[in-house]
């Protein structure tokens, strides 16, 4: 029987190598925990504005300083190591949450979601979300508040993301351990992605 090779393990320190103006800078950190990136996330607030004519425009205000703090607490053995602004600090925040998905295929009553992360591929097998469980899931995945001049903010909670994954996966392959909460948040957006995907075939007249 082949033995399948972990690519990604949430327990091992990552080193990421910034080039930045002043040369390289290689910084170490552990890996976040679920509630850190919890937390990241729901500090980082979304901005829609409609500029009319169908166009909006979004940022995310001082999203760097958000990823400032949370390196700070991730850094390893590092007491004189280089210093990073905040805004290298997102470069490094934002390799860590690397997660882009390759492919979705359908396999029996669910999907296999290949996804590209940090350290390689990783595979997830969900089982078909039902008509509530994605109710669910989209009422607590984000809080959209309505601002003055057009504006909306929307907070980001993981939580559910985490809470639907647990109830649908069946397997994953290339971990070392658990899959980190910003994993299965990629992995479960897929899945209603593919789901939503095959209503809209199927409901199609032409």
């Amino acid at each position: 029987m082949e033995t399948k090779t972990a690519v990604f393990d949430a327990s091992r320190p990552v080193t990421v190598n910034l080039r930045t103006p002043d040369g390289m800078k290689t910084i170490r950190v552990r890996f976040p925990t679920d509630e850190e990136w919890i937390d990241r996330q729901r500090k980082r607030k979304v901005i829609v504005k409609q500029l009319g004519r169908g166009v909006s425009e979004t940022t995310i205000p001082d999203s760097q300083d958000v990823d400032g703090t949370l390196l700070a607490k991730i850094r390893v053995g590092e007491d004189d190591g280089p210093a990073v602004d905040p805004f290298e600090a997102s470069r490094v925040i934002e390799q860590l949450s690397q997660a882009e998905v390759d492919d979705v295929s359908s396999i029996g009553d669910g999907f296999r979601v290949t996804v590209r992360v940090l350290s390689g591929t990783v595979t997830h097998e969900l089982r078909m979300p039902s008509a509530k469980d994605v109710f669910d899931y989209r009422r607590g995945f984000a809080r959209v508040l309505d601002l003055p001049y057009n504006r909306q903010e929307l907070v980001i909670n993981l939580a559910p993301a985490a809470t639907l994954y647990k109830k649908l996966i069946q397997s994953s392959e290339g971990y070392a351990g658990d899959v980190p909460i910003i994993h299965q948040a990629v992995a479960v957006k897929a899945a209603i992605d593919a789901l939503d995907a095959i209503f809209q075939e199927t409901s199609d007249p032409n």
